[in-house]
């Protein structure tokens, strides 16, 4: 038996956890994302402003077209290219028939009986 004391063992510090790298076209697949919730969203209250929700679906699906160009590899890319196709094909059924049935001649005239 030795006459000196068993030390601990030295002190290691807990390892360095950092985020993972970025992948590139992110920020694109986000804003694609967001982009999709508003357009489907706007379509609710499309009253306002007359196919505000077909041009924030188009910017929507750019954005994720380009973010997969770009090598982007992730659900909010998908999530956000289908949010942005529904809510601009939405729009768009809508105002088109609007726009149909205010010039149909049977919607337009009033019945002369």
């Amino acid at each position: 038996m030795s006459q000196y004391p068993q030390q601990p063992p030295p002190y290691t510090p807990p390892p360095h956890y950092s985020r993972p790298p970025i992948q590139p076209g992110d920020g694109k697949a986000t804003a694609a994302l967001v982009l999709g919730i508003v357009c489907l969203a706007v379509y609710w209250i499309n009253w306002l402003i007359p196919y505000l929700e077909v041009v924030i679906g188009g910017v929507g699906i750019f954005l994720a077209i380009s973010a997969k160009n770009d090598g982007f590899v992730g659900g909010k890319n998908t999530a956000g290219l289908v949010c942005s196709i529904i809510g601009a094909s939405l729009g768009l059924t809508f105002w088109t028939a609007c726009f149909l049935c205010a010039f149909a001649p049977l919607c337009a005239m009033p019945f002369a009986w």
